[in-house]
């Protein structure tokens, strides 16, 4: 006779954890990786208010911001003021580093590479934010992993923190923008040149609101999330 064989039920894997807060405390100095002028505040607004009263930001553009070919000429100047008027909204006075690499055809260069470590020598960060390594925007995507390789050999960076713009980022970090969003708002107004161009407001309000869903205050309406590594690992987030 046959003998019938149980068999164990499969584990079922236990669910993700949710991202646990961000502690601002630990920024004391800070840089922005911007490509382009309004990913600062699109991707990172509503934490760098948080942060302006306690820590030193300073912000990198490294695209000229001229649209390539698709905005009015003179673009890149007025959308440079446009992005100083932001920042300033959010509490950063510092003037912001250009560095005028090709808007939509970013190249990893020697040069990027040299300039990125003698800035990140004069500002000395410990906190650096930049665009996801897999944002679908290849400006995006190619200057996070240019500016990884040189973080990983850069001293003093505890934090590397990955924003999200195009391409949802793998959370393991919140921030309860609630307190900071209408000043984010009023920052991302400031980018006139771009806005008629795309809905980038409700889009960015629209993910921060379903971001808010992580913070376990049901006060929260609106959260900024980040990837969190750190300097030695961060090319290898993907």
């Amino acid at each position: 006779m046959l003998k019938f064989i149980k068999r164990r039920a499969p584990e079922v894997p236990a669910g993700n954890a949710l991202p646990p807060a961000l502690d601002l405390s630990g920024a004391q100095r800070v840089l922005v990786i911007a490509p382009h002028p309004d990913d600062e505040t699109l991707g990172c607004g509503g934490t760098l208010a948080q942060l302006a009263p306690f820590a030193e930001i300073s912000v990198l553009l490294v695209t000229n911001g001229d649209g390539a070919g698709d905005l009015p000429e003179g673009a890149s100047d007025t959308r440079k003021a446009e992005m100083a008027e932001a920042l300033k909204l959010l509490g950063v006075n510092r003037p912001i580093t250009c560095f005028d690499e090709p808007d939509g055809a970013f190249t990893d260069t020697p040069a990027y590479r040299k300039r990125l470590a003698a800035l990140l020598e004069q500002v000395k960060p410990n906190w650096v934010f930049m665009p996801w390594l897999l944002d679908s925007h290849s400006d995006h995507s190619r200057i996070a992993r240019a500016s990884c390789d040189v973080l990983a050999r850069a001293k003093g960076v505890d934090k590397v923190l990955f924003y999200e713009i195009w391409t949802p980022v793998p959370a393991t970090h919140v921030v309860d923008i609630t307190a900071t969003a209408l000043v984010k708002r009023q920052a991302l107004l400031c980018h006139r040149t771009v806005l008629p161009h795309g809905n980038y407001v409700d889009a960015s309000f629209g993910l921060a609101q379903y971001r808010a869903i992580y913070v376990p205050s049901r006060e929260a309406r609106f959260a900024e999330v980040f990837t969190v590594r750190s300097a030695a690992d961060c090319a290898k987030a993907a």
